[in-house]
């Protein structure tokens, strides 16, 4: 197998979808965290339980974002921008879900992620 393949890797790094710097995995939950402090990407797989609920959510055409499409840290595609109460967040459809710097709380709390 090979180890560069980002679709059977372990994902320990990537790149930020809002400054582009690189991203860290912090090994113990699974995620990638922004080196400058933008924020932190979670592996669908470990959003599993509620990943059905995540794709649900209303989406948002990303052009009319200020900052216009993400990119999924692990195959640089677009992401898609959903909404869920008050708290908006990207994510792939493959890969995973980004949130900017201080929306776990929310998140965990809107989808039941501990």
């Amino acid at each position: 197998m090979d180890d560069e393949d980002p679709y059977r890797a372990s994902h320990q790094s990537g790149t930020c979808p809002r400054c582009q710097n690189s991203t860290e995995g912090d090994g113990a939950l699974e995620r990638l965290v922004c080196v400058a402090g933008c924020g932190e990407w979670y592996p669908k797989e470990r959003l599993a339980r509620v990943w059905g609920a995540i794709e649900k959510q209303p989406t948002k055409d990303p052009s009319g974002w200020p900052w216009g499409a993400a990119m999924c840290p692990i195959c640089r595609s677009e992401m898609k921008i959903a909404y869920r109460e008050e708290l908006r967040f990207d994510y792939c459809t493959n890969h995973g879900v980004w949130l900017d710097t201080g929306e776990i709380e929310r998140f965990a709390q809107l989808f039941g992620v501990s």
